[in-house]
């Protein structure tokens, strides 16, 4: 019986050390979770923004328990205790139609709206004031 816990010991040490996601090796959001952090959309592109460990915690021992990575490939951040690790990183679109399209501001069409619907009501009103003063025109010929 005790072969069999001590073969049941190691074998769960084994699958621990085998499930355990490398520091390396960031790919997903389970990944970047296990080692302690936080998947990030920027501009199209997936990171984990995850911590980085401390010098006493650089063993494989340590991997996959929330403490984060010992080698950062991307960006460090807030003096070299996070990093922004790539994930998935999604190339710019180089078509020309997404280059030669702008995007115009919400202020912009706002602006267009409020010039064309004030141009319209200046046409109704030049209009209105004409018949009228054509109709006073009229009137004051008859009662001449």
């Amino acid at each position: 019986m005790s072969k069999f816990l001590l073969g049941a010991v190691a074998t769960a040490i084994t699958a621990t050390a085998i499930m355990a996601t490398p520091a390396h090796a960031i790919s997903n959001d389970g990944e970047c979770a296990s080692e302690g952090g936080t998947m990030v959309n920027v501009k199209g592109s997936d990171f984990c923004l995850v911590p980085i460990r401390p010098e006493a915690y650089r063993d494989e021992i340590y991997d996959g328990n929330q403490l984060g990575v010992t080698e950062c490939p991307g960006n460090k951040l807030n003096d070299g205790l996070y990093c922004m690790y790539p994930v998935t990183i999604r190339p710019a679109p180089t078509s020309t139609a997404a280059t030669t399209l702008e995007a115009t501001p919400a202020s912009d069409v706002a602006t267009d709206a409020v010039n064309s619907a004030a141009d319209a009501m200046e046409e109704k009103v030049m209009d209105k004031a004409k018949e009228k003063a054509e109709t006073l025109a009229k009137e004051r010929i008859k009662g001449k």
